[in-house]
């Protein structure tokens, strides 16, 4: 099987599976309880909250809540920082769990700012940032890289032009996609007040992730009950995932270069081969729906989302799965619906754009050999598809 769905989840690394299978075996007391054995999960867990620390360079002031994942963390930090009445913005291309967590708001008369007019190939203008002051928004919401279409948003140049021109205004950061893939130097955390992780978008388990936030921050819990963590996340605390966590963001951490290096060799062989499909095939009109240019700094090696009209991406995809190729469609937690990608029809494309699209995306343990595979296999299937696709359109 070839696996290049890495946005939507990622295989655990062996040395993180250990990691929890161990965990598992041993460290079956309740951190939370006072005997020996409690006492040492609760140590396992405090070291692995130094661990990520560490790894992501974060400054002292910074508390780290473990969460069932990036979507409870999005929510915990939005819904506790926002609810009742203070106001929110955002460009509307986040993940659902930053999107929905907004809209929540609503219930309270409290209506997130959406800056449609300030978003430029996926990124936010910097003229939004007088326009939040104006506005008296309390906190923008942004993902480091797009889910769909793997955009980076440059946060330190955002959380400058923030202090200077909006300093009431907060930033938080949808990090799921990011993490292992981008750099943490500490004058990044400098202007951000929250910043969200997922486990198993980094080779870890499934089920934790964890809630970045700044100390000084009064966040109203979402989950009540036994006051665990401080009472900002109740809830008996999952050490083996924990530590798995813990081990998965080390683990990016220390072979960031090298995979940062891999990862843009895959992104740049999957392109120049699309250009040299598009090339051999005469039918077949490509559409690059990430930056067109592989500039790194603005774009995330790990991510590829292209068009390809007429021929729709869910029959492409099911027919790769045919051949043991799996592909991503857009964000895995809308891949059910059948309404075209709202993100790619804010960025300009058509319906017909955003339903005739792929998202293909990398993880470390892919090959260019893999790449090859796939360029292979797609061509021959949309040459395959394509008479089928072209008559419905003439016919309609």
């Amino acid at each position: 099987m070839i696996y290049l769905d890495n946005a939507a989840t990622t295989p655990m690394d062996p040395e993180v599976l250990k990691v929890v299978q161990r965990s598992m075996r041993d460290d079956y007391a309740n951190s939370g309880t006072v005997y020996s054995a409690g006492v040492d999960a609760n140590r396992k867990i405090e070291q692995a909250r130094e661990e990520i620390a560490f790894a992501l360079s974060l400054p002292s002031r910074f508390r780290i809540v473990f969460t069932s994942g990036g979507s409870e963390a999005n929510n915990l930090f939005i819904k506790g920082l926002c609810s009742p009445d203070r106001k929110a913005a955002y460009l509307g291309l986040e993940h659902p769990s930053v999107t929905e967590a907004l809209d929540s708001l609503k219930v309270f008369g409290n209506d997130p700012v959406r800056l449609v007019e300030y978003r430029e190939q996926g990124k936010m203008s910097r003229k939004a940032v007088p326009y939040l002051n104006e506005k008296r928004v309390r906190l923008l919401c942004l993902s480091h890289v797009n889910n769909e279409l793997g955009v980076v948003q440059p946060i330190v140049e955002i959380a400058a032009m923030l202090r200077e021109r909006s300093p009431q205004t907060r930033l938080f950061v949808d990090g799921v996609q990011a993490v292992g893939k981008c750099e943490f130097a500490e004058t990044f955390w400098e202007g951000v007040s929250g910043y969200s992780v997922s486990a198993h978008k980094l080779n870890g388990p499934k089920g934790i992730g964890c809630l970045i936030y700044d100390d000084r921050l009064d966040l109203k819990p979402q989950i009540h009950g036994g006051k665990q963590q401080g009472g900002t996340r109740s809830g008996t605390l999952p050490t083996p995932l924990i530590l798995g966590l813990a081990r998965a963001i080390r683990i990016s951490s220390e072979r960031l270069p090298e995979t940062r290096a891999h990862l843009e060799a895959l992104n740049e062989r999957l392109r120049s081969g699309l250009r040299r499909l598009q090339s051999d095939i005469p039918e077949l009109k490509l559409r690059f729906n990430s930056l067109p240019v592989a500039d790194w700094a603005r774009q995330s090696p790990a991510i590829c989302n292209f068009s390809f009209t007429p021929v729709e991406g869910e029959v492409v995809l099911h027919h790769l799965e045919k051949k043991g190729i799996l592909v991503g469609l857009g964000s895995a937690c809308s891949a059910h619906s059948k309404e075209p990608s709202r993100i790619l029809r804010a960025l300009g494309c058509s319906v017909k754009e955003a339903l005739c699209s792929l998202r293909i995306s990398f993880g470390p343990q892919n090959t260019l050999d893999e790449v090859d595979t796939f360029l292979r296999e797609f061509g021959q299937a949309y040459q395959t598809l394509y008479p089928a696709f072209r008559s419905k359109a003439i016919s309609t």
